[in-house]
């Protein structure tokens, strides 16, 4: 049996156009469908990996009276708050100092560490621990020289437990 055609979706149509609709095209490519795409797929692989996750709601934007970090992972006990940076290029990326003392702040209270994870194209995602407060600027050569997110999680699943 031969295996069913894939079915034919038409474009969006609103009282007969049938061009293409650019809030839709808008609301795929925007940068806050990207980043919220970023986390999601971050999210999804701590899960695959066993940690317990939650992405925080509407991360990274509007006004709010407490930070959200953008995903908190628990591992192992292990408690990973979460910033992710993602850049098309290699660009500079910035974290502002207000939002990495809120990721301090939350790391905190919840009894864990506050890391921000960047990536620049298809590379990998990359692990950089916030020490202290004030604004962090990570670079190409910081980013080549940190270690894997994948390096952090063996890190964890590797050590032994009493």
């Amino acid at each position: 049996m031969a295996p069913s055609p894939v079915p034919y979706l038409k474009p969006f149509s609103y009282h007969g156009a049938t061009d293409f609709n650019p809030c839709v095209a808008s609301a795929v490519t925007s940068p806050k469908a990207k980043g919220a795409s970023k986390e999601r797929s971050v999210a999804n692989l701590l899960w695959d990996r066993g940690c317990a996750v939650l992405r925080g709601c509407s991360s990274g934007g509007g006004v709010r009276k407490r930070f959200v970090p953008d995903v908190v992972a628990v591992c192992r006990g292990q408690v990973l708050v979460l910033e992710l940076k993602y850049r098309a290029r290699r660009a500079a990326i910035r974290v502002e100092g207000e939002r990495v003392e809120g990721l301090l702040e939350f790391a905190s209270r919840a009894g864990g560490r506050a890391y921000v994870l960047a990536k620049f194209g298809r590379g990998p995602w990359k692990v950089f621990e916030v020490g202290g407060p004030g604004a962090i600027s990570i670079n190409g050569d910081m980013y080549d020289r940190a270690p894997e997110l994948d390096h952090l999680l063996a890190s964890i699943f590797n050590k032994q437990l009493i």
